[in-house]
């Protein structure tokens, strides 16, 4: 008997030996397989840049900054006067992370005139703001989870952690006797299993090592292998893994793993700046996370809150005053987990960037983190703007299954501010911002006005273009008859009226004359794939087909002023253990010169002003210039449009995915849900500063250069080097030429095109 008992006790042994191997392998390697936290961009703060203190607040509530009246903490500002005070987050910013720092900002005129450091006394000429947390990448097992340090925790929710499920925990040996008994005595009583004995670090055993099936074996094991945690590692750092462990909750098929990511999750702010009652709520769901969900059950989960809160009022934890203001507070939950969207049409571009960046030299992103380009408040704003505007149109049309899609891309950089790519912008489906082709119908007119405001010496504004219809042979050998709509003809029309009012004629003559060719060259050099400009035809017709994101790119060409920079959704890349793995650097290729691309956005904000549609959008934003077209094709299958403001491009798309007929007889209904994005996010002034040799010069009632001291009816910038002397030389030959001569020669030249050059 004693050999068999003497045996066993040496098995126990060993197998104890086993467990903790397995144990010290586990919690001294790499615990978790963390998922890629993808960020959102960083902003940075520059003296004298535009921002009012408006912008300044956005931003800040964008970031999930807590507005005061009093005493600052982290995450929180004031609002002054004529200032902001701010106590900034500590974040690890790629290449140099920063600790907290409280910041004085100042304005003055719509500009930001101070930057101060209070606790240095410092003024400073840039501060970066901490990204938000979007979403996460290839996360292991559907877990998802932050990693903070215990010291990071605060107090009272380790307290409150400790005081409801495990008194004992600094005292006992990884298991308690004492609450084993006790649920022992409750389950017989009971009859059932109604109350568990297990300690914090049974709790995290279970989770790290074991599985959720409930028999003697396992909880043998469980209870072996906490005596062995307990006795290789010390407390706190048995309580660190079990806070950023323990289950508490889920989002889809995503689980929430540890307190710092269901903080962020429920309240949408970091753990260490919780109220006393946010934490007390998350320490509330440990007990059960499905059934004390504040989402799905919050009566109980108050309830249970409040049961939590009154016993550390009876461990003094605070006082009679503090509990009763807390138990009177709402659970103050999210009402969606907006803060942690998946951002589904971005983040799919962000992974087709990762894979074409670092796909051949890194296979596992686990631990990184990325930041991206995505502007949180631009991203909502779009969202809720096509989810808004999409339901009105349904209901109107009685089309279910018309569907939009929305772009933003900053103006000088190319970066992809935010992407929608339907009604539903958290459903992963069709693509509709990359991967909808449809003709841009009037949008391609910009670019053939940019080719001829390439020529100077022979385009102006005011340049008289040809207003008769013509009758165009097509490839198929039948004769189709250009119209205006309506269809009246002038004869001639001034090339700035002709672009302002959407004038189709004018347009084809400018074009045929310029040459197909050139126009080809112009939409290749703003980005447009060259396998999309086939017939040549179609850069003059309007059935030029491209994706919301190819048009982003054309039109952010232009308001950039002519620099073509590749969109793009990535910023910078980090290992887990920080290292820089990718960083993009600005990559600017001049592709027209400035004063042609200063003409067509001036000519843009012109059509915003005075346009046939397009001005009652000037009219509700009169403050800040903008510049727009509104795009719209045959049959009325498809409507676009174009804004633009001082920092951003949005190309809206408005169609149906079967290609068919919307009977949208409005051609402002793309324009109509960008209004709904302006009143979510503000537009800023778009402020043109004209190139090298633009000078405004006067024009008369008829639309000449204003030469005999004759009346002045307004200015227009020209691109010229000459004063206005020599622009009146030249004026009678240049006019005559650009009015008499236009019909048979573009007929001619158009109908040698069409035979010849496919």
């Amino acid at each position: 008997m004693k050999k068999y008992l003497f045996t066993g006790f040496i098995m126990i042994i060993v197998y104890g030996f086993w467990l903790d191997y397995k144990i010290q392998r586990r919690i001294n390697g790499k615990i978790w397989r963390l998922p890629a936290a993808v960020y959102s961009r960083i902003v940075t703060l520059e003296l004298n840049k535009l921002y009012t203190q408006q912008n300044m607040i956005d931003l800040l509530e964008g970031a999930q900054y807590r507005k005061v009246t009093h005493s600052l903490r982290l995450g929180e500002f004031t609002i002054n006067k004529n200032s902001i005070e701010m106590i900034r987050r500590p974040f690890a910013f790629p290449g140099s992370p920063e600790e907290a720092r409280h910041i004085r900002l100042t304005f003055s005129n719509s500009y930001l005139h101070k930057i101060q450091d209070l606790d240095s006394g410092c003024n400073l000429s840039f501060f970066r703001l901490d990204p938000r947390l979007i979403t996460f990448l290839n996360a292991p097992n559907r877990e998802q989870r932050l990693f903070l340090a215990r010291s990071s925790f605060p107090d009272f929710l380790v307290k409150t952690l400790l005081i409801t499920e495990d008194r004992h925990f600094y005292h006992h040996a990884g298991i308690s006797l004492h609450a084993i008994a006790r649920a022992f005595l409750m389950n017989i009583i009971a009859g059932h299993t109604i109350q568990g004995g297990s300690t914090l670090t049974q709790q995290l055993v279970k989770n790290l090592f074991l599985t959720n099936q409930r028999s003697l074996l396992r909880k043998v094991n469980e209870a072996y292998m906490a005596i062995i945690m307990d006795a290789r590692y010390n407390k706190d750092r048995i309580l660190e893994l079990y806070l950023n462990e323990v289950y508490l909750g889920q989002i889809g098929n995503n689980q929430i793993h540890g307190f710092p990511l269901a903080s962020l999750y429920y309240f949408g702010r970091p753990v260490d700046e919780l109220t006393l009652d946010q934490q007390a709520l998350l320490v509330a769901m440990v007990k059960g996370a499905s059934f004390y969900n504040p989402w799905r059950n919050p009566s109980v989960t108050l309830e249970r809150r409040n049961l939590l809160l009154r016993l550390v009022r009876q461990k003094n934890i605070i006082d009679s005053k503090c509990y009763r203001t807390l138990r009177t507070r709402a659970l103050g939950v999210n009402h969606e987990s907006d803060l942690m969207a998946t951002q589904a049409s971005f983040m799919q571009l962000v992974d087709h960037e990762l894979q074409a960046n670092l796909g051949n030299i890194i296979q596992d992103f686990s631990g990184f983190k990325i930041f991206t380009t995505l502007d949180p408040l631009s991203q909502d704003s779009a969202a809720k703007s096509i989810r808004e505007g999409v339901a009105v149109l349904r209901k109107e049309k009685s089309i279910d299954d018309l569907e939009s899609a929305m772009i933003i891309v900053d103006r000088f950089t190319g970066e992809i501010r935010a992407m929608v790519s339907g009604s539903n912008s958290k459903f992963l489906g069709y693509n509709r911002a990359l991967y909808v082709h449809r003709p841009i119908g009037s949008l391609a007119q910009p670019a053939i006005y940019l080719t001829a405001f390439s020529q100077p010496d022979t385009y102006h504004l005011n340049t008289w273009i040809s207003d008769n219809p013509i009758q165009l042979r097509q490839l198929n050998k039948k004769i189709r008859r250009s119209k205006n709509n309506p269809q009246l003809f002038s004869g001639h029309i001034m090339l700035i009226d002709a672009l302002t009012y959407s004038i189709n004629v004018p347009i084809i003559n400018l074009g045929v004359t310029l040459g197909l060719h050139s126009i080809f060259q112009t939409w290749s050099k703003l980005g447009a794939p060259k396998d999309q400009l086939k017939p040549l035809s179609a850069v003059l017709s309007g059935d030029l087909n491209l994706t919301p994101i190819e048009v982003a790119q054309a039109f952010q060409t232009i308001a950039s002023g002519g620099n073509y920079s590749k969109l793009s959704t990535l910023c910078s890349v980090l290992s887990e253990n920080g290292i820089v793995l990718y960083e993009r650097l600005p990559k600017i290729i001049r592709s027209f010169s400035p004063q042609a691309a200063y003409l067509t956005l001036y000519a843009m904000q012109h059509i915003v002003d005075h346009g046939t549609s397009e001005r009652t959008l000037g009219a509700l934003y009169p403050a800040a210039h903008l510049a727009g077209k509104i795009g719209t094709t045959n049959y009325l299958i498809d409507n676009w449009f174009s804004g633009i403001d001082g920092k951003e491009v949005a190309i809206t798309w408005v169609g149906c995915d079967n290609n068919q007929t919307t009977k949208l007889y409005d051609a402002n209904e793309a324009m109509k849900i960008y209004q709904r994005y302006l009143k979510k996010h503000s537009p800023w002034p778009l402020i043109l500063t004209p190139p090298e040799d633009i000078t405004l010069m006067p024009i008369n009632p008829s639309g000449n250069f204003s030469c005999k001291n004759d009346t002045v009816s307004q200015y227009f910038p020209i691109w010229t080097t000459m004063n206005l002397h020599g622009l009146c030389q030249n004026r009678d030959t240049s006019q005559k030429k650009y009015r008499n001569k236009f019909t048979a020669k573009i007929k001619s030249i158009f109908n040698r095109f069409m035979t010849g050059m496919h």
